[in-house]
Order: C-alpha cells, then sequence, then structure tokens
C-alpha cells in the first residue's frame, strides 16, 4: 500500500473546491493507496505525472515507487490545474 501526501498547492486546493466534489475526490484518494495506475500518464509539460479526472476535477499527482509515496501536486477544475 501506498501512503499519501499533499502538496501545499494540493491542500489550498482541496480547501476551495466545491463542496458537491469532496466525497468523489476523496474515495479517488483512497483508491490511489493501493492502485498508484488508477490514473493515466500524462505528457508534456506534466510528463511523469498521472491524472485522475472526475469531470470537471482533475487530480495531478506523481508516484514514487521506490518508497511507495503517491505525492498529489493538484487538485482543480479542468482550466485551472494545467495553469500551475
Amino acid at each position: 500500500m501506498f501512503q499519501l501526501k499533499l502538496s501545499n498547492h494540493a491542500k489550498k486546493d482541496l480547501k476551495k473546491l466545491d463542496k458537491k466534489f469532496i466525497f468523489k475526490v476523496s474515495a479517488s484518494l483512497e483508491l490511489l493507496k493501493t492502485n498508484p495506475f488508477l490514473g493515466q500518464k500524462m505528457t508534456g509539460d506534466f510528463q511523469g505525472s498521472y491524472r485522475i479526472k472526475i469531470p470537471p476535477i482533475r487530480i495531478v499527482y506523481e508516484v514514487d515507487f521506490a518508497n511507495k509515496i503517491i505525492l498529489i501536486r493538484a487538485v482543480w477544475d479542468r482550466q485551472g490545474v494545467y495553469r500551475g
């Protein structure tokens, strides 16, 4: 099982997230602990990261397989998450 860590950016994102998406996001984060391949690999500027789509929300994360850590980079709407 993997350990989840949230970046400061992701923590702020979760606080701003609409309450109707909190349950779905939380459920997806729990699933990530057992299956880090749940998301799709990203390309371009985000190469090495993965994303999970929960329309219109995106969860962007990176996996450290050596230490069994999943770092959540961002949780935001589709337009905002890719702006950095």
